[in-house]
């Protein structure tokens, strides 16, 4: 059953067994696992059916981001430049899955098995868990996403006809597959969720704190916009609200914890992560390659409704070697006129007005952009003209090595309901940058010793890249550890010092990877509902 929160008798106490806040791809995924096996299911979502996802014309952005509850995400960017924090997530049914862009959908790959081990030299590094124990979910989150066979090595795709994987040295670089599946979009699950007789969604019901008695989460206070007040009481909680909001929702629940519930060590809202995405080379092929050399690297069509594209990968061996952080590098066809300062500059500012993002160094590059038109429309329309062999520009998606110098913490502005604005204090280490720059590195003398041709880098040795973009992938405020003074939940994801208080989502991630979130976090939430129900997979 669906429900308007403003509907509601004012002051008024809803029951449940299990209350689950954000219905989200976390909080819908627990929920539909509930379902029928874990008595009353209430799932409490902040915004409503509709979302609107569009950022592309900046009056309807300034008038669809500023009113109502969408514009409760707001917050304050105090770190590295990041983009407005209204526009990184969604507020309403469905989550951040509304937001995922483009006619491919989302696009997964689990994490690998080194992104969950600890790593001598790289601190807060690893998982309670390997990745063999999160196999069996993976595999059952192939089916909630709609996705294609729990396969990743490109060998499985290759027998697929989909292209080869480049000639590169094994033991140094590898490829690996992404699947993209466009029918993922957790909104589609409102018709089955409302069908349900024991789960019952409330809409537009923003929670404001947790109420607790020290030990044990008593009741969840909600607000909405439109001036109603209201609580649940439940045998258990899962906070399923993502990485901002779930470290800003514990840190206003002060009622028996002064600093926050989960927050006696000072963890909550650190270790914020993100997968930073930058470009850092061009890839030059040798003139006997054809296309068909790269065809594994495109976004195909695979089976119904997935299509795949593979990128590369430093191996194992490689990045425990170089104490790397793991990374992806992905390829994307272009000209060569992309060689130029002025065309990486025009780069740099369309990706900043795209997202907003106020890069260091912006009037500089907008200034070399506009003096170098005239060379570029003239280079472009040359090798047009004349079909000139493409070039590839080669974009990294790595993992951070958490910190809890990066973080969410509240600031002292309020947004309508009178809750303190989340602050953004996004921080990039200096292992960060390097470790990209030095996968790029070796990246580029694997393609000249296989003799495939040769990368013209473009992250200079000396200084920091020109910009270095998130993926609004928020991850880490909320870590898993098995030692409350190491994290905010155990391996169960329960709330350390609470009996009944459970997180689901990326924000328990210790670690990120490189790959795009969404796939662990429902491999993560399926665990979780096994683990509320007590029993095994159904």
């Amino acid at each position: 059953m669906l429900r308007d929160a403003d509907a509601l008798e004012s002051e008024s106490l809803l029951e449940a067994d299990v209350c689950i806040v954000g219905a989200g791809v976390a909080g819908i995924t627990v929920a539909r696992e509930l379902m029928g096996r874990a008595g009353r299911v209430l799932l409490v979502e902040g915004g409503g059916l509709e979302f609107t996802r569009s950022v592309r014309r900046l009056p309807t952005v300034l008038r669809r981001h500023t009113r109502g509850e969408q514009a409760l995400a707001r917050g304050i960017n105090a770190g590295y430049p990041y983009y407005p924090l209204r526009f990184t997530r969604a507020r309403a049914l469905g989550g951040s899955s509304r937001a995922w862009h483009g006619h491919r959908g989302v696009h997964v790959h689990p994490l690998d098995a080194i992104d969950m081990e600890p790593r001598e030299g790289l601190p807060h590094h690893g998982w309670p868990f390997d990745r063999a124990h999160l196999d069996p979910y993976y595999e059952r989150a192939h089916e909630v996403l709609g996705l294609g066979p729990y396969a990743y090595d490109a060998a499985h795709w290759e027998a697929q006809g989909l292209g080869h994987p480049l000639p590169l040295d094994p033991a140094v670089v590898g490829s690996v597959v992404f699947q993209y599946g466009r029918e993922s979009r957790f909104d589609r699950f409102a018709d089955e969720l409302e069908r349900a007789d024991d789960v019952e969604v409330v809409l537009h019901g923003i929670a404001t704190r947790i109420v607790d008695d020290g030990a044990h989460a008593q009741r969840i206070e909600c607000a909405t916009l439109g001036g109603r007040r209201f609580g649940v009481k439940a045998k258990v909680f899962v906070i399923a609200t993502g990485a901002i909001e779930a470290a800003r929702l514990l840190l206003l629940s002060t009622v028996t914890q002064p600093t926050g519930i989960g927050n006696g060590h000072d963890l909550v809202g650190r270790y914020f992560m993100e997968h930073p995405d930058l470009t850092v080379g061009l890839l030059e092929p040798d003139a006997a390659l054809t296309a068909e050399a790269f065809r594994l690297y495109e976004i195909q069509d695979a089976t119904d409704g997935v299509a795949v594209s593979a990128m590369f990968r430093l191996s194992d061996e490689v990045m425990r070697r170089e104490g790397l952080l793991d990374a992806v590098l992905r390829l994307r066809g272009t000209y060569p006129t992309e060689r130029s300062a002025a065309v990486r500059s025009a780069q740099v500012v369309r990706r900043a007005a795209h997202h907003f993002v106020p890069v260091p160094g912006l009037p500089r590059h907008l200034l070399r952009t506009l003096t170098g038109v005239p060379s570029m429309w003239r280079h472009y329309r040359a090798y047009r003209s004349t079909q000139a062999p493409s070039v590839y520009s080669v974009d990294v998606m790595a993992e951070q090595a958490p910190s809890a110098n990066s973080r969410i913490r509240l600031g002292r502005r309020r947004d309508r309901l009178g809750m303190p604005l989340t602050v953004l204090d996004w921080q990039l280490a200096e292992l960060d940058i390097d470790s990209v720059r030095r996968t790029a590195e070796i990246f580029a003398d694997s393609v000249r010793e296989a003799g495939l041709g040769r990368v013209v880098r473009t992250m200079e040795s000396s200084a920091p890249p020109p910009a270095i973009f998130g993926n609004w992938h928020h991850l880490g405020t909320t870590r898993m550890h098995p030692e409350p003074s190491r994290g905010v939940v155990d391996e169960d994801s329960r709330v350390h010092g609470m009996e009944n208080l459970f997180v689901a989502g990326g924000s328990v991630f210790p670690t990120g990877g490189y790959a795009n979130p969404a796939l662990t976090i429902t491999a993560l939430s399926l665990r979780l509902a096994d683990h509320i129900r007590g029993g095994a997979p159904a």
